[in-house]
């Protein structure tokens, strides 16, 4: 089985979104018109991308499928590209998914959108052997589904894509994942609504650009850190929408986080300008990182973070890096004496290096170590906090932290709500039918 780092991101810089000094990235150019709608609304306010069909009704032939989905063993992988909205018309186009070896076997194919062509391509790892897929296996025109466990998957350069393909690739290699774990997320995806996530984004950057900071409040803990958003340079990066051609985006989607510099960059002199208290509560996700990692170290690891879901650990924040910790229950002790073991193995933990604005108000989280937990976004977003940048370092942590609310500098609320949230286990908004 192959391993190696997990991937950071798919990007692709287009324009600065913040303006002065951000950079703006995002994995589409589509921009919808129409008046923007709430957070969670999910109403399509304007027209959408005529390249974007509304949610597929269910037609005989895809009724039947999911029927007999439920009928069949506990191994197979059914996926239904007439359910991934993200790919749009599927006119003239070929559905490629791109997977490993171990998955072959298990994986059915539900063939009722009009596509050309229907393909499964066995991936190896590598990005040469991706290369190759694309130049020889994957036809000019085509939507292709990345999913690949086993397997690290690196974002190809525009060269490689190619003009009239559009990406989706499941971030499932930096945690394990088994087919349960993948039949989970594959229903995420389908319920996924990327006309909602635009207006979502919208509006996020709409009330940013307000005011020269942002806000992340705890109100159950009473504390504010500050972002400021212009006296150096920030990256924005929009992992959520609609994606045209020549686009590629990471899935389950819905993300909008900010960074010091570019992803693929890492220097412990680069900080987020961000300062105050902010507090660490709810559900980690400990990414892996260099090939030589150990799933046995992982898991230890992260069973320390687990009590995080219970309790809380409020952090004093300087310019970015975390200066101090403490627990206001002793329960939580054990926690913080885990952070200050990463600390004293790698200090670049203490950076707060990313701060990542989730979106994804369908998603269900699934109880574990799962990447793909990341973009959950209960129902008015959820901010979750990010350590750590593999391969730089061993690992990446997030901490979703559901109880944290943004606001700008003058009380808009941009993400989650100023009622105190506790952790829970499941969106209250369920999967597609």
């Amino acid at each position: 089985m192959c391993r190696a780092p997990p991937p950071t991101s798919f990007i692709v810089t287009v324009k600065s979104r913040l303006a002065r000094n951000s950079t703006y990235q995002r994995t589409v150019f589509t921009r919808p018109s129409g008046t923007i709608s709430g957070p969670s609304s999910g109403a399509r306010t304007g027209p959408a991308s005529p390249d974007i069909p509304p949610a597929p009704a269910a037609s005989n032939a895809q009724a039947r499928a999911r029927q007999e989905e439920h009928k069949m063993p506990e191994s197979e992988l059914v996926v239904d590209p007439a359910r991934i909205r993200q790919f749009g018309d599927p006119t003239d186009t070929v559905f490629c998914l791109v997977t490993n070896a171990s998955l072959l076997d298990d994986i059915r194919l539900v063939r009722t959108a009009p596509y050309l062509d229907y393909r499964i391509l066995e991936f190896r790892g590598g990005e040469d052997e991706f290369a190759r897929l694309m130049r020889e296996e994957v036809p000019e025109q085509a939507h292709v589904l990345v999913m690949s466990p086993d397997c690290f998957f690196q974002s190809p350069p525009v060269d490689v894509l190619g003009p009239r393909r559009k990406l989706l690739g499941m971030a499932c290699n930096s945690t394990p994942t088994d087919r349960a774990t993948l039949r989970h997320f594959l229903r995420c995806v389908e319920a996924t609504d990327p006309q909602a996530q635009e207006d979502f984004s919208d509006r996020f950057f709409e009330l940013a650009e307000r005011g020269e900071t942002l806000e992340y409040h705890d109100a159950r803990h009473g504390t504010v850190a500050t972002l400021r958003l212009f006296d150096r340079e920030l990256v924005w990066n929009q992992q959520a929408g609609l994606v045209g051609w020549g686009e590629q985006q990471i899935v389950p989607a819905g993300e909008i986080s900010v960074l010091p510099i570019e992803i693929r960059e890492f220097e412990d002199y680069l900080r987020l300008p961000l300062d105050g208290e902010i507090v660490i509560q709810g559900y980690p996700i400990l990414h892996s990182g260099t090939p030589s990692f150990s799933r046995r170290d992982q898991e230890r690891i992260h069973s320390e973070l687990w009590p995080l879901h219970e309790y809380a650990v409020v952090c004093r924040v300087e310019n970015g890096l975390i200066t101090e910790m403490t627990s206001p229950e002793p329960p939580g002790h054990a926690i913080v004496e885990m952070f200050e073991a990463l600390f004293q193995v790698d200090s670049r933990y203490r950076i707060v290096w990313e701060i990542g604005h989730a979106l994804n108000t369908t998603l269900d989280l699934l109880p574990g170590n799962h990447a793909m937990n990341e973009v959950y976004g209960s129902t008015q977003g959820c901010l979750h906090w990010g350590i750590g940048l593999t391969p730089f370092t061993q690992y990446h942590l997030d901490i979703i932290s559901p109880g944290t609310f943004v606001t700008n500098d003058q009380g808009d609320v941009l993400l989650g709500t100023r009622i105190p949230s506790a952790m829970p286990l499941k969106s209250p908004v369920g999967l597609a039918n």
